[in-house]
């Protein structure tokens, strides 16, 4: 048993937490944790309301309230929105207990004495008109570096880059609008130069971070640390333990940071274990992770390790893990400026498990996702109703109506179930390697193959028929059905906690009768079973109501292309569609060669009618864009996309409506459009022209193509 500490950034207790915030961090971490604790480590899991700064002055102002108002009132709701989606930590604290200040004071201090800190005269935004020095978030103008209207004084949302106030364009007072000056005023600031060749360094063998968070960290660091003022004039936070400094605060990145300390100190004097905490910040075999949104990344990879080598003997973080954004219609989720929806918003519209299933399929880790309703309804239906939740109630419902004992004892394996049972072991194996890593979404691909392997199995045994003539191999083939059950549900646990607990129920496992999930539960030696009949597990998600989508896109990947043998200009395709294999006829050979062709990423309509083109089965089409002196094949701008994922139409994907023939497609009237530096492939759909993508991407070409070119 290892012990491993997970710290997830505290959120700004100034507005309700959002999908974005979510994906950002909060799921994946409790994903992580569950996981873990399934293999029997003992996790200690932190964090909690970061209610100092100026997001909560900001919101107290335009309240007209006090900053602890608006902290009691977030803290709160923060604790609400996370248990509803069964995100569930150790301790959930508050930068404005006493605990945390002393926290803060006693690393302040002992940074002052060993020379860390260093008083400067700065120039800092002053309001004229509120006559007062203005925090870094009070001002807002253009990025100076990407062009955004609405960047912080501190760093911009858009583009990531850490600002100054006096970098910004036309820079303006969030509270009256008006134009700050630049005055000068005292401040300490850390010594974050002195580590530069320390966290150089400890950076050394990070490589299996995600290359995003570690290549931004390097990059950084080489353009130079510099000394970061450490107060600030305000008058909300953790007061300044220096004489003259009586109207200044800590400023709330050191802080804030240290909130993950004071959290674990707090968790172990309420569970009677003063010292408890010092087990995972002093044993050099503990591991701690760190989980937030990509903006947050340097407080984490540098400033966050500095304090700590700065203090002396702690460990450092082992991996910080930071996803992408969470985008909904193209922009990113945003509390402070209404877009996108809060948890409480999206609780009404679906349960958590719906919710964390979805959110877990989409999960932003190496790119921005983008948040569709659309594809909420189509991939909790197709995929964890239809294809995980009928699986268990067919199977369920089978043996109780049957009225037949599934024992182990009974239980005589054949090739098939060995079979059966090697490739739930290879996908376990996959899932397990992917988790360990914080890869989520392709865990989550590994649960979904088996889930697709574990109907395909109960279906070629057949246990209707086998009943009637074979009662003994019926209950053989039934048994692997429930362990195969059995190991989806498990792998499901961490995504999905509390329908896996009900689907554990439903099939009766043993080992659940604790209602604990463990390592124990992916081996199939000693499993028993009871199944229990009830109710269809789930309820079809019904959202969007109206879907004129008749298209089913799918990202394709060509495994074979050979000649065909009776038509000169054509090509015979072998494409994967992930969990499928179809074959396509494509007129394609005066335009790339057969090597070209193979491994290529393609968009593909899996639900054109089947034809045969000069005696070969065609069963779909690809897209290709033409503008008369190019053909290029359609391509994902992203080339990590997995085969078999879902190709959108404006907000729509695929509404099921069945097959569909070329006149139909054509209604599309398919073609690509310039934006920025790409083409984009759209559709008119309904009247209106939409933007193709897939997972968050647009849709291009794969050569260089003339804006206008039709798409065929």
């Amino acid at each position: 048993m290892s012990k491993i500490l997970v710290n997830v950034a505290l959120p700004y207790a100034n507005g309700p937490i959002h999908l974005g915030h979510v994906a950002g961090a909060y799921l994946s971490s409790d994903i992580f944790v569950r996981f873990q604790r399934m293999h029997g480590n003992e996790v200690m899991f932190v964090s909690g309301s970061d209610e100092h700064g100026t997001p909560a002055t900001i919101a107290a102002d335009r309240l007209h309230i006090s900053p602890k108002e608006i902290a009691d009132r977030y803290h709160k709701e923060h604790l609400e929105a996370f248990r509803n989606l069964d995100i569930v930590f150790d301790i959930y604290t508050r930068t404005t207990y006493p605990e945390h200040r002393d926290t803060v004071a006693e690393f302040f201090m002992d940074f002052y004495q060993k020379g860390l800190l260093s008083e400067h005269t700065m120039v800092s935004p002053f309001c004229p008109t509120d006559n007062r020095f203005m925090p870094d978030r009070y001002i807002e103008g253009k990025c100076p570096n990407c062009g955004f209207e609405e960047a912080r004084g501190d760093q911009c949302d858009n583009c990531g880059k850490i600002l100054d106030p006096q970098e910004l364009i036309s820079p303006r007072c969030v509270l009256c609008g008006t134009a700050p000056e630049f005055r000068e005023t005292k401040h300490m600031f850390f010594r974050l130069d002195k580590f530069q060749d320390q966290l150089i360094k400890w950076l050394e063998g990070k490589d299996f971070w995600r290359h995003s968070v570690l290549s931004f960290t390097r990059n950084f660091i080489k353009a130079g640390l510099k000394e970061r003022p450490i107060t600030r004039d305000i008058e909300w936070g953790v007061p300044v333990p220096l004489e003259g400094y009586e109207h200044k605060r800590i400023y709330v990145w050191f802080e804030a940071l240290l909130g993950y300390i004071s959290g674990a100190r707090i968790l172990s004097e309420r569970i009677g274990r003063k010292d408890y905490w010092k087990e995972f910040y002093f044993d050099p075999e503990v591991k701690m992770y760190h989980f937030m949104g990509k903006d947050n990344i340097i407080f984490h990879t540098i400033i966050w390790p500095a304090m700590l080598m700065g203090r002396g003997e702690y460990n450092l973080p082992y991996m910080v893990v930071a996803n992408e954004f969470l985008t909904f219609n193209g922009k990113q989720f945003s509390k402070s400026r209404g877009i996108g929806y809060s948890v409480d918003d999206i609780l009404k519209l679906a349960s958590r498990d719906y919710v964390r299933y979805y959110m877990s399929s989409i999960m932003p880790e190496g790119s921005d996702a983008d948040f569709s309703l659309e594809e909420f309804q189509s991939r909790v239906n197709g995929e964890l109703i239809d294809k995980f939740g009928n699986y268990i109630h067919r199977m369920t419902s089978f043996i109780v109506n049957n009225n037949l004992e599934i024992t182990s004892s009974k239980a005589r394996p054949d090739d098939q179930d060995r079979e059966a049972l090697e490739f739930a072991n290879e996908r376990i194996r996959n899932y397990n390697s992917y988790m360990e890593k914080v890869e989520q979404k392709k865990a989550m691909g590994e649960w979904l193959e088996l889930v697709k392997y574990a109907n395909s199995y109960f279906n070629n045994a057949q246990p209707w028929r086998l009943v009637k003539t074979e009662v003994d191999q019926c209950i053989s083939k039934l048994y692997h059905s429930l362990v195969l059950a059995q190991y989806c549900t498990t792998m499901l646990y961490p995504f999905v906690p509390s329908a896996s607990e009900a689907m554990m129920e439903r099939i009766g496992a043993a080992k659940f009768s604790e209602r604990k999930f463990t390592v124990d539960l992916l081996t199939m030696d000693g499993s028993e079973f009871s199944p229990v009949k009830g109710e269809p597990p789930f309820e079809k998600l019904s959202l969007i109501k109206e879907n004129p989508n008749f298209a089913d896109l799918r990202i394709g990947e060509i495994k074979e292309a050979r000649e065909h043998p009776n038509a000169d200009k054509l090509y015979v395709l072998r494409v994967s569609l992930g969990d499928s294999e179809i074959q396509l006829v494509a007129g394609l050979r005066k335009h790339y060669t057969a090597g070209d062709l193979k491994g290529r990423k393609i968009v593909v309509i899996a639900n054109l009618k089947p034809t045969k083109l000069r005696g070969e089965l065609s069963q779909g089409m690809l897209l290709a864009a033409d503008d008369g002196e190019t053909v290029s094949l359609l391509a994902p701008i992203e080339q990590d996309l997995n085969a078999g994922d879902m190709v959108k139409i404006g907000p729509y994907t695929y509404n099921n409506s069945g097959k569909i023939d070329l006149e139909k497609l054509r209604t599309l009237e398919l073609k690509v459009e310039s934006s920025g530096e790409r083409v984009i492939a759209t559709a008119s759909l309904d009247g209106k022209r939409e933007e193709i993508t897939a997972g968050g991407q647009g849709i291009t070409t794969h050569r260089a193509v003339k804006a206008g070119a039709q798409v065929r």
